[in-house]
């Protein structure tokens, strides 16, 4: 899990403008066990989005955890157009404009949750270290990137080459993805090798900006210094989207992150369960 020192050099040299030190959050990198876990092969599609809305799951309280319920009553999704993008998407593109609340509650309701950052990254790379899903050579016919030209979402199962070692589809590109963790980019650092659930709280302020919103420039940013950035409390997010670079910005050791009420047309979810 994450990345070598030797990994962040040979990716330096294939972009001169990207800073080394984006790639701290990614090291070091280490071996970790992870107990026996199912993961969804796809992304969550619209039209699975679609029946958790008109079954009600906006209105059924068990279904959110507290800070949920109360993102809920606050922004009152079914009153706006959050939630068009599912009614009106394509069944078979991923759902977005998702935020990390909403996600954990559709999870919930399929009596599943979100993957923790760790299961992620073993469903995307595998156990040999594979930079992308598929390998280690980066491939723009096997997902839906920038450089794919494409500047929308894609149907989960278009990218059949793109899949990893474990059948999973879209773990680069098409859309971000939420996870379970907490962001903390020195994680890594104390990180226990066993199950990892991440930390206990965000990092305050990890950076300046949203890294989605600058798509392929994400790495163009300095590192924020104290007090300069407008985020807090951020979960993790993986995969990168339709509108990332792809060489270094959907690598499978890429971790990025933004706050749990936030909503994007770049960002969705996958769900996971527990088999012990």
């Amino acid at each position: 899990m994450g990345s070598t020192e030797d990994d962040i050099k040979k990716l330096l040299e294939l972009d001169r403008n990207v800073e080394a030190s984006r790639f701290d959050v990614e090291i070091p990198q280490r071996e970790v066990y992870i107990g026996p876990y199912l993961i969804d092969k796809c992304p969550v599609t619209n039209a699975e989005y679609k029946r958790f809305i008109e079954s009600g799951g906006y209105k059924n309280r068990a279904f959110w955890s507290k800070a949920g319920w109360d993102y809920v009553l606050k922004i009152k999704p079914l009153d706006g157009d959050s939630v068009n993008s599912a009614m009106d998407g394509e069944d078979d593109c991923p759902v977005v404009n998702i935020s990390w609340y909403e996600a954990e509650a559709f999870a919930e309701y399929m009596g599943k949750r979100l993957p923790t950052e760790a299961e992620w990254e073993k469903a995307a790379r595998g156990t040999d270290g594979r930079l992308y899903p598929w390998g280690n050579e980066f491939d723009k016919t096997k997902l839906n990137c920038s450089e794919s030209g494409i500047e929308s979402t894609t149907p989960v199962v278009k990218y059949l080459q793109g899949r990893s070692e474990y059948g999973c589809f879209d773990m680069a590109g098409n859309v971000w993805e939420w996870t379970a963790d907490w962001f903390d980019s020195q994680y890594y650092r104390s990180a226990p090798d066993r199950d990892p659930q991440g930390p206990d709280k965000a990092e305050d302020k990890p950076f300046f900006g949203r890294p989605e919103d600058v798509g392929t420039s994400i790495y163009e940013l300095e590192p924020s210094k104290a007090g300069n950035s407008s985020l807090s409390d951020c979960k993790v997010l993986r995969g990168g989207s339709w509108n990332g670079g792809g060489v270094i910005h959907i690598r499978c050791a890429n971790r990025d992150y933004d706050e749990p009420d936030y909503r994007n047309d770049t960002i969705g979810f996958r769900c996971a369960r527990s088999l012990m």
